[in-house]
């Protein structure tokens, strides 16, 4: 078995996948916070002993679990994560399986479907958790350590940003299967009710300072259901910033559009319109009735070349 100390990795995250950096950040905390956290995140495990040894991206002939905790060799508990509904891999569960062998080893899936899915019900020492569940005990729990509690508050924000907001609240066309597109390929789609007005008239798009994207190189939006632009992204967005410190925003703006602007913080892009769709991309997504309903509330995904070809948003 080949086994990578968490110690050695860094809390920042050192891997390219949403899920792998998540569940990194987990396995840190865990580390930091030891025995006393890990049975409290999964009592449902019978846990002895006081000092756990945690390693990431454990390898045993087919199976790679994302991580596994174990404890002066009286328990193991593999974590397998996934950060999308409906996930779970049979193949891959299947091999899982092989590694419980007694009654000192879990398997805990970390998923973010609302009920368990149905793969693991019933299934011998194989546990299931929700993000969600997963987050709201640590917010709860009191380690009576202020660093483990820093730890705790950064692990939420990077569950917000990563799981919450992209594959969750904002939701990831599935089909964009956006961790493999390369930045320089990667399309951010968000509603444009106002925003494409102002994109076109005064090349910029501004947000609430600090909002979560993953990093792209090109903006479209959908309005009045269609896409009918696509923007090429002019350096990197600016977090937090006036807009009276922009240069590139022209004083009209403010007149047209925000007179009583006092200077709030927003998050800002640089646009530049590189191309108009003829035909324009008509949105088809409908709701669970059948009616046709907006594409994104928030933001989307998808990749260039889709994008270019793309006559529905269905094909997005």
């Amino acid at each position: 078995m080949s086994k990578q100390q968490i110690s050695n990795k860094s809390i920042y995250g050192e891997y390219s996948k949403s899920e792998d950096r998540v569940t990194a950040a987990l396995l840190q905390i865990m580390h930091y916070g030891g025995h006393g956290l890990v049975t409290y995140l999964f009592e449902d495990c019978d846990l002895p002993s006081n000092e756990i040894n945690v390693q990431s991206q454990v390898y045993e002939e087919n199976s790679r679990p994302d991580g596994m905790i174990s404890c002066d060799c009286n328990y193991e508990i593999y974590i397998e994560s996934k950060i999308v509904r409906n996930a779970i891999k049979s193949v891959q569960l299947e091999n899982h399986k092989k590694l419980i062998v007694n009654e000192s080893q879990w398997l805990i899936y970390i998923t973010p479907d609302n009920i368990c899915p149905k793969e693991l019900n019933g299934l011998y020492h194989i546990l299931w958790m929700n993000w969600e569940q997963v987050v709201k005990k640590l917010r709860l729990y009191d380690g009576k350590d202020t660093l483990l509690e820093f730890l705790i508050n950064q692990f939420i924000l990077l569950y917000e940003h990563v799981v919450l907001h992209v594959y969750g609240d904002i939701g990831i066309n599935d089909n964009a299967a956006i961790d493999n597109v390369p930045t320089d390929q990667r399309v951010i789609i968000v509603g444009g009710r106002w925003a494409e007005e102002v994109a076109l008239k005064y090349g910029f798009y501004a947000c609430q300072p600090n909002r979560f994207f993953l990093p792209a190189k090109y903006m479209a939006f959908c309005y009045n259901n269609r896409i009918k632009y696509l923007f090429e992204i002019i350096r990197q967005p600016i977090e937090s910033v006036s807009l009276n410190n922009i240069p590139e925003i022209p004083s009209i703006y403010f007149i047209n559009n925000e007179p009583n602007y006092k200077g709030d913080p927003r998050k800002v892009y640089l646009l530049n319109l590189i191309q108009e769709f003829k035909p324009e991309i008509e949105n088809d997504n409908t709701d669970k009735n059948g009616n046709r309903c907006a594409f994104t509330q928030k933001q989307k995904y998808t990749s260039f070349q889709k994008i270019k070809s793309a006559k529905k948003t269905s094909e997005l």
